[in-house]
């Protein structure tokens, strides 16, 4: 038996995963896989011993890739800025990666909202990632975010219906305009003027207990 090699791997999964962008996940074959990926079926098999191991690793490789562009956030100068960042980078990656909340949205219905799924453990790193961003504008004075985690959870959340319903092209200043919305509020008192001392103080007194 030929010894399974990591480029063979990558080769079969940016087959797969150019197949699922001009395909449902029902109707991409493994057969049309092994094609677009130009091996053999028995090499297919070989890899992954079904559709749903091949798109799991899929997932899998997603996960990591988002991941690592989400590191790269960690230079953006500020909090505000990482949070700018963070909303840009899951937008491009999404965008560049359209089959992908389809694969998740499968996987989440078939294996179940609590399945240890990879996307999953990613989701959840994004969330602390964000409640990181958050501690740290606290720390530095910039920002105060009353309930750090299920802020996070929204605002993470909240770049779904963008994705699946924005206007495409993106505007050039979206993940400013998300960022400021978020933070600021889709209404704002009509002189325009920021929170005086005494709104902080208040959101400050509202924060939840540990």
């Amino acid at each position: 038996m030929r010894t399974k090699t990591l480029a063979q791997a990558e080769k079969i999964l940016t087959a797969a995963a150019r197949l699922f962008a001009a395909h449902h996940f029902h109707e991409a074959r493994m057969e049309d896989i092994a094609e677009a990926a130009e091996v053999g079926k028995g090499t297919l098999y070989r890899y992954f011993k079904d559709k749903e191991e091949l798109y799991m690793a899929l997932l899998a490789r997603a996960a990591d890739q988002m991941m690592e562009r989400l590191r790269e956030v960690e230079a953006a100068p500020g909090p505000r800025a990482k949070l700018e960042a963070v909303v840009e980078a899951i937008l491009d990656y999404f965008d560049r990666h359209p089959h992908l909340l389809d694969l998740i949205q499968h996987a989440e219905v078939m294996q179940g909202p609590d399945a240890d799924l990879p996307w999953q453990r990613a989701r959840l790193e994004n969330v602390r990632f964000v409640e990181d961003i958050f501690e740290e504008a606290r720390k530095n004075g910039e920002f105060f975010v009353a309930d750090p985690e299920l802020a996070a959870w929204m605002l993470l959340g909240g770049l779904r219906p963008v994705l699946r319903w924005g206007t495409v092209p993106r505007p050039p200043d979206l993940a400013r305009r998300i960022v400021d919305q978020f933070l600021h509020g889709a209404a704002r008192p009509a002189c325009g003027c920021p929170p005086g001392p005494a709104a902080i103080q208040s959101l400050e007194e509202t924060r939840p207990m540990k």
